[in-house]
């Protein structure tokens, strides 16, 4: 993220339609922009790279070929910028690989606003 600023930009990486609804609008009710959403890892990673977003929030299982972590891979590889895990598994192998990707926070799914209020806190204090 380049400088400090009170409304953060958001893009949500989750297969789950309902689920990518009600974290737009914990978003939105909180008082920052979600400037896009994608089910699939292909998708998710065009709309990251015209959007730039300030946070990505990706969830680790998705529909299709790869999985969430395979965009963080990228997200890293190809334009660097923090991104959470929404996540409803806690595999031990899944976690491990996920965490070599350095993302700024975990978040247990159901999703909760206070859940978000920590990674947005996280991102003002950079």
């Amino acid at each position: 993220m380049t400088g400090k600023r009170d409304q953060l930009r958001f893009f949500i990486v989750e297969d789950i339609a309902l689920i990518a609804l009600d974290i737009s609008r914990r978003i939105e009710g909180l008082g920052h922009i979600v400037v896009g959403t994608a089910e699939y890892a292909d998708a998710a990673l065009q709309g990251i790279l015209e959007t730039l977003p300030d946070c990505v929030l990706i969830d680790i299982m998705l529909k299709g070929e790869v999985n969430g972590i395979w965009v963080a891979e990228e997200i890293n590889r190809v334009s660097p910028r923090p991104f959470a895990y929404v996540t409803a598994y806690s595999e031990q192998g899944i976690m491990e690989d996920a965490k070599r990707t350095k993302p700024i926070a975990y978040l247990v799914k159901p999703i909760r606003d206070n859940d978000l209020r920590r990674v947005i806190g996280l991102l003002l204090s950079e």
